[in-house]
C-alpha cells in the first residue's frame, strides 16, 4: 500500500478538528504517532508509512494549523497543541504511543512525553532542537544560526511578504545550502508543491508562523518540565548535513536513555532522503529499545 491509497480520516476535538492517515499492520499491539515538521505537513512521511505499516500501528496527523487540518486563531504553544494530538490518540483507543517528531513536530513530541510521559512507549527526537536546551544558538544569526526564526516570529509582515510566494518560500528552505536536502531529488518540486498549496490556504500561513511566535511560552514550559527528564527509551536522530550531532546534545538534557545515530550523506529532512534507513531505525528502536 502506498502512502496515496491510505485515506485521510478527520477527527473532531473539542476545539477543532485534526486530519490524519491511518495505517495499521494486522495484529499490531504497538501504535506510532509521526508529528512532521515546517514548513510541510503529513505529506513528509509518504515514504515512511508504507515502511512501518508492515510491523506498527501508524498515525501521522497534519499538525493543528497545517494541511487539512483546522485553522484556528490561537493555541499554539507545543503545550496546548501536543494537548489536541493526546486528545486525538485517546480518541482512537490507543493507551500508549511511540511518538516520532521531526523538526518543529520535535517540540510537540517533547511537550507530550512531558505531559504524558506514562503514555510514552518511546520518544524519537528527529533533527530539532528545543528553546532552553540548545534552540536559542540556532535563532542566533550573529553566530551563524538560521534568519527564519526571528522573521516568523515578527507580526503581520510575515504573511504580507509570504503570500502569493509559496513555493519560492518553502523551496529555499528545501534547498538553502545548510540544512536544506543533501540529495536535490528527494524532494521533487511537485513535492514542495504540495505544501506550498498548504500554506496558501486562508490562515494556514499565521498558523504556521504561530508555532515561532509562541517560542517564549515553550521556553517557560521546558523549564518546568526539564526539572524532570524524561526516563522512557529516547533516540536522538540526526544528519550530517543538518543538525549533526545537535539534537542528541539536545535530548540529553531533557532525557536519561538516550540513544543516537547520525546519517551519513543525509540532509534535514531525513524522513524523505533516507526513508528506508529512517523506518528501519525506528523500528529496530521502537522493537528492541536500542538504536
Amino acid at each position: 500500500m502506498t502512502h496515496e491509497n491510505i485515506p485521510f480520516r478527520s477527527y473532531r476535538l473539542r476545539d477543532g478538528r485534526l486530519a490524519y492517515r491511518r495505517s495499521t499492520a494486522a495484529g499490531a499491539k504497538q501504535a506510532v504517532l509521526l508529528l512532521h515538521g515546517w514548513p510541510q505537513t503529513s505529506w513528509a512521511w509518504r515514504r515512511v508509512i508504507p515502511l512501518l505499516r508492515q510491523q506498527f500501528d501508524v498515525i501521522a496527523p497534519d499538525l493543528p494549523g497545517f494541511g487539512d487540518s483546522s485553522k484556528p486563531e490561537s493555541g499554539f504553544d507545543k503545550k496546548n497543541v501536543a494537548r489536541k494530538l493526546h486528545e486525538l490518540v485517546e480518541g482512537l483507543g490507543i493507551e500508549k504511543v511511540a511518538i516520532v517528531g521531526h523538526d518543529l513536530g520535535g517540540h510537540v513530541a517533547y511537550a507530550y512525553a512531558a505531559q504524558w510521559p506514562e503514555a510514552v512507549s518511546h520518544f524519537v527526537f528527529a533533527e530539532s532542537s528545543l528553546p532552553t536546551f540548545g534552540q536559542e544558538e540556532a535563532m542566533d544569526v550573529s553566530r551563524g544560526g538560521s534568519w527564519h526564526f526571528g522573521f516568523n516570529m515578527a507580526g503581520d509582515i510575515s504573511e504580507a511578504l509570504v503570500e502569493g510566494r509559496e513555493f519560492l518560500f518553502v523551496n529555499h528552505f528545501v534547498r538553502r545550502e545548510t540544512v536544506g536536502v543533501f540529495d536535490p531529488d528527494s524532494i521533487s518540486n511537485d513535492d514542495v508543491n504540495v505544501y506550498a498549496r498548504a500554506l496558501a490556504r486562508p490562515g494556514a500561513l499565521r498558523c504556521s508562523f504561530s508555532y515561532y511566535r509562541t517560542l517564549p511560552l515553550d521556553r517557560q514550559d521546558n523549564l518546568i518540565w526539564g526539572k524532570t527528564p524524561l526516563s522512557m527509551p529516547a533516540l536522538s536522530i540526526g544528519a550530517q548535513w543538518g543538525y549533526g550531532p545537535a539534537s542528541a546534545q539536545t535530548l540529553r538534557r531533557v532525557a536519561t536513555n538516550v540513544s543516537e545515530i547520525v546519517f551519513d550523506d543525509c540532509g534535514h529532512y531525513v524522513p524523505e532522503e533516507q526513508p528506508v534507513k529512517f523506518a528501519k531505525a525506528l523500528s529496530e528502536f521502537i522493537s528492541n529499545g536500542t538504536a
